[in-house]
């Protein structure tokens, strides 16, 4: 879904197959979760009009990374089917009958906000169909500061705000744009931790909502040891953030959030 940044799905195994549909968890008044088609590519995920959440081709794991909006790296425990076998999902009824360009419209508050509410369903649909039981601990692993560079920041406080702010980022062959209108700094540190692959922790000090643009190239090179920036050729987005942006990602150790599966199952037959 393109609101929810990150997302994946799985579902009932057995009985599911022949595409029966099931009372759903609040929320969600019915859904119909069956395993994907082995010869399928690609996962989509997203609202269509009218309100149905509807996800193609997706694992569990990527479902609770999801839900819980946390990365693979966060997500503890688990029997190996959890990363390996992929599901549709069709979810109607509830609060979460709005469409793709009504939540374009809608401003980063609404959407933040929006998306809370939704992915507390999700949360439900996968605890009452899964049998999952999760808990949150906190260890100390691998994250970036985001901090300002020497020279200071190379964007401005927005004026914008309403309909239409947020973050977005579009991928071509060339590389990727990341925009943002009327956005804050902790919206661009989850999309920052996103594509690193560690947590990022915000350290600017900046606060409100900017206006910025950024590019970077998709061939990222990692970082060199566990106390340096990584330095890449071309515009990776270690240096596009820090030549662009005017911020730097500096390499640390730092408390993280991990999400501990307690115990999951593959759903029985309705």
């Amino acid at each position: 879904m393109k609101v929810i940044h990150r997302a994946a799905f799985i579902a009932l195994f057995a009985c599911t197959v022949s595409g029966q549909t099931a009372p759903a968890a609040d929320g969600f008044e019915v859904a119909s979760i069956k395993p994907s088609d082995p010869v399928g590519g690609g996962s989509q995920i997203g609202i269509t009009p009218g309100g149905v959440f509807t996800a193609k081709n997706v694992t569990l794991k990527a479902l609770i990374s999801q839900a819980w909006e946390v990365r693979d790296f966060q997500i503890s425990g688990g029997p190996g089917w959890l990363d390996a076998e992929k599901y549709d999902i069709v979810a109607k009824g509830g609060a979460s009958g709005v469409s793709e360009d009504e939540i374009r419209k809608m401003t980063e508050d609404q959407r933040n906000a929006f998306k809370a509410r939704f992915l507390l369903k999700v949360q439900a649909l996968l605890s009452d169909r899964f049998q999952l039981k999760v808990h949150r601990e906190t260890k100390e692993l691998p994250v970036y500061v985001l901090v300002v560079g020497k020279n200071g920041v190379k964007f401005q406080p927005s004026s914008a705000g309403g309909p239409g702010s947020g973050l977005s980022m579009r991928r071509g062959a060339a590389g990727a744009e990341v925009e943002g209108k009327g956005t804050s700094i902790a919206s661009l540190v989850k999309l920052l931790s996103n594509q690193v692959g560690r947590t990022v922790i915000d350290q600017t000090g900046l606060k409100g909502d900017y206006d910025f643009k950024m590019s970077f190239s998709p061939d990222m090179s990692p970082p060199v040891g566990d106390s340096a920036v990584a330095e890449a050729t071309g515009a990776s987005i270690f240096t596009a953030v820090q030549e662009q942006l005017g911020l730097k990602l500096e390499s640390q150790r730092g408390p993280v959030e991990v999400l501990v599966i307690d115990g999951v199952q593959k759903p029985s037959a309705n």
